[in-house]
């Protein structure tokens, strides 16, 4: 089995990314690398996760295979690596599920060079009990992404044709991203008796897709949730009517860890009062697919619509911050001002997200405040002193400035010399898709403008970054090679830029077969 790189030459050991580790593994197992990195793209997205237990009963994943519990500590066993370093090293964590396959596939005697043949092996792998969650894993989400072939930074696995070897799905809708929601009953619920829906809580799932919901359908679980968004919001899959009571959260409310805001609430059991929505993925992981935050705050607007609930961050929380004790989901990964932000435009109300009681965000593609219109002159701050615009929005003040990028762009943190946790990664091409680094400024100022990325081989040696005003004007430009000089803040030149909101692009648009690094732009006044 081959993955095709698309390094410009062979990397070193600073610019390389992951596709050594499934490579190796491949060449030490035999186990397909295309097939372990889709396995890791369902399991993960191909991040690396240090997981927690989001449910009773349920085991923490770790890498970016996802690996947990028993099948962590067999895969520990067979690579004869510690336990620790199967958990937090890339290498060990893929060659550790590889060699968890390749036993599995000597014990069943299947033919290893063919694709197909793996699938009861994959299903097995997945840990899920329900048949039909299994046949969906394995047909809507690994060999989904083995029809279609993984991007990532500095390689591209190869779209395999493959059918899997494995009864397919009852439900044969393909995950089109249709309006409607997929309706799977589970049996965890009871009445409301009568009470009002006021909140709705944000979860991260700790795992993939079908896993989530076929857990919180099973009755052994005793947990459930109203709405499981998948991984790039394709599909929204309903699990209890919202004039039910799901169990998802296992706290009464307390106004001192909400801003000390409805304190007449307290010690009334959160399930009572809130819809849940689980979302795929991890608190630790440190973005969110841009379809998932789409899909999931039409979601929200839905909700609040129908149950009168305001669209604020003090009704529209995190399970970490009502049950912080032993849970911190959705994690700093969620872009919160800018989630706010699109519950609102979804339901036509605008405005700013304001304060925000939750956690920070992370990069993603949600516009926040991007208008640049809203509120009066007042409320737009002094920005007259330096300030770094991230590409983690966690980092930064989203009300001032912040980072949006499209789904084109994934996060990384392959290569060393990144600001802060991480950069955006998108291959180079002739498309108008840009990353953008927005801020709002009180008055008319000339700032002289820096970026960082990390340096590698397989970066662009020219490539333009734009500044561009208010009135989509552009104020100024430059050409750099980000194959150099990374680490560092790049001087791009002195703009002025109006009052009002402002960004700093950096455009994808030059030759193809290398990649574009958006990682932090630096503003000083001149």
């Amino acid at each position: 089995m081959l993955l095709t790189l698309l390094l410009a030459c062979a990397p070193s050991e600073e610019s390389a990314g992951p596709a050594n580790a499934f490579l190796d593994a491949e060449a030490q197992t035999g186990v397909p690398a295309e097939l372990l990195l889709a396995i890791a793209k369902a399991e993960t997205g191909v991040q690396d996760v240090e997981g927690s237990a989001e449910f009773p009963g349920q085991e923490p994943g770790y890498g970016v295979m996802g690996l947990r519990g028993e099948l962590l500590a067999r895969a520990s066993a067979l690579s004869g690596l510690d336990p620790e370093a199967v958990k937090h090293g890339e290498a060990a964590n893929v060659l550790g599920a590889a060699r968890l396959l390749e036993s599995w596939a000597v014990q069943d005697g299947i033919d290893v060079n063919d694709l197909g043949a793996w699938a009861p092996l994959v299903a097995r792998y997945s840990g899920i009990r329900d048949d039909e969650a299994q046949r969906e894993y394995v047909w809507y989400e690994v060999y989904d992404a083995l029809f279609t072939g993984v991007s990532m930074e500095g390689y591209q696995s190869q779209a395999r044709e493959e059918a899997p070897d494995f009864p397919p799905p009852a439900r044969t809708a393909q995950r089109s991203g249709a309006s409607g929601v997929v309706w799977t009953a589970s049996p965890n619920y009871n009445s409301r008796s009568g009470a009002s829906v006021d909140y709705v809580i944000i979860h991260a799932c700790e795992g993939g897709y079908s896993g989530c919901w076929s857990w919180l359908t099973d009755s052994s679980s005793s947990v459930s949730a109203h709405y499981v968004v998948n991984s790039d919001g394709s599909e929204v899959r309903q699990l209890v009517d919202e004039d039910d009571r799901a169990w998802h959260i296992s706290a009464s409310y307390d106004c001192k860890y909400n801003s000390s805001q409805d304190c007449g609430t307290n010690g009334t059991s959160m399930n009572t009062i809130s819809v849940g929505i689980e979302h795929a993925g991890y608190t630790s992981q440190t973005s969110w697919d841009p379809g998932l935050i789409d899909s999931s705050a039409r979601i929200a607007c839905d909700v609040t619509a129908r149950h009168g609930i305001p669209i604020d961050s003090y009704h529209i929380v995190g399970h970490g911050q009502l049950q912080p004790w032993n849970r911190s989901d959705p994690g700093t990964g969620w872009p919160w001002s800018s989630y706010l932000d699109k519950v609102r435009a979804d339901c036509g109300t605008g405005g700013s997200s304001g304060s925000s009681g939750s956690s920070g965000s992370s990069g993603s593609s949600g516009s926040s405040g991007s208008s640049g219109s809203s509120g009066s002159s007042s409320s737009i701050p002094q920005t007259a002193t330096s300030f770094v615009i991230d590409s983690n929005n966690a980092a930064n003040d989203e009300s001032s400035y912040y980072t949006e990028v499209s789904s084109s762009w994934w996060s990384s943190s392959n290569t060393k010399g990144y600001y802060n946790t991480g950069y955006w990664v998108a291959p180079t091409e002739g498309v108008s898709d840009p990353a953008r680094f927005r801020f709002q400024t009180d008055a008319e100022r000339c700032y002289s403008v820096d970026a960082w990325w990390s340096a590698g081989s397989d970066r662009s040696s020219s490539i333009t970054w734009v500044g561009w005003d208010s009135s989509d004007h552009e104020v100024g430009r430059a050409t750099v090679s980000q194959q150099k000089n990374g680490g560092t803040w790049n001087r791009l030149g002195q703009w002025t830029f109006p009052a009002g909101w402002n960004q700093v692009m950096l455009s994808r648009w030059t030759a193809t077969g290398s990649y574009a690094v958006a990682d932090a732009v630096r503003l000083s006044p001149c």
